[in-house]
């Protein structure tokens, strides 16, 4: 059967893909590409956000590129401990989240990130609407274009599981 690791109801075969909890995914059909592209984007970003000490350094280059381009909405500014807190775990946990998906990118990462995207293109929206910087669009286009190209290729992934047969690796 050649298999590679076992562990927390997650068995992996050696080009046959992997089985969690009794659910096949076959690995290789999904083209891993946008998933790790997006993840490696995450790691380019999130990352400053994730300490106390670079967190409020990004806030504020946000605000400066706010005021040099005269962009309309309010800029950035006024952050508590209380809100470096919150911003410190998106900070930490997109990190995470993302290093997950450069070691494991498999139809269930590539569709929870994606779900992850669509969510936070929708409260990025939300926050344009409420007058914050017109700065977050930048982010805003790359969250959707990321949530185009991941949701993409799982219908492909779909649609190429519902033409050939099932593969079903044993336990």
């Amino acid at each position: 059967m050649n298999m590679v690791g076992v562990g927390l109801g997650l068995t992996l075969h050696r080009g046959a893909g992997c089985t969690v909890a009794g659910m096949t995914h076959p690995n290789r059909r999904l083209r891993t590409d946008p998933v790790r592209i997006g993840a490696l984007y995450d790691l380019a970003v999130a990352p400053v956000f994730a300490t106390p000490l670079t967190a409020p350094l990004a806030i504020d280059g946000v605000s400066a590129v706010h005021t040099a381009l005269g962009l309309p909405g309010r800029a950035p500014a006024g952050f508590g401990p209380e809100h470096l807190l919150f911003v410190n775990f998106f900070g930490v946990l997109v990190t995470m989240w993302a290093v997950v998906r450069l070691v494991r990118a498999d139809v269930v990462t590539a569709a929870a990130d994606t779900a992850g995207r669509a969510a936070f293109a929708l409260l990025m929206m939300y926050a344009l609407t409420a007058g914050v910087t017109l700065a977050l669009a930048v982010f805003l286009v790359i969250e959707i274009g990321f949530l185009l190209a991941q949701g993409r290729e799982l219908l492909r992934t779909r649609r190429a599981r519902a033409i050939s047969p099932r593969e079903t690796v044993n336990p």
